[in-house]
C-alpha cells in the first residue's frame, strides 16, 4: 500500500503525483514475483478522483 507522498503539507500536485506513482507501482508489481495487488491509500475523495483519472488515462482498472 502506498500513500500519496508529498501531496499534503509539501503541496505536490495530486494529479501529477498520480501520473508518476501509478506507472511506477505497476512496473514494480510486474517485476515482483509475488505482488498481485497494489493499493493506494488516499486522504480525500478529490485525491481518489485524481488517481482514478490518472488510471483511466493509462487504461488501468481500479477498485473502490
Amino acid at each position: 500500500a502506498f500513500p500519496a507522498v508529498s501531496t499534503g503539507i509539501y503541496g505536490y500536485p495530486v494529479d501529477r503525483a498520480a501520473r508518476v506513482a501509478i506507472p511506477a507501482a505497476v512496473a514494480a508489481a510486474e517485476a515482483a514475483e509475488h505482488v498481485s495487488r497494489v493499493v493506494f491509500v488516499l486522504f480525500s475523495d478529490a485525491d481518489l478522483a485524481a488517481f482514478r483519472a490518472a488510471a483511466s488515462e493509462l487504461e488501468l482498472e481500479h477498485g473502490d
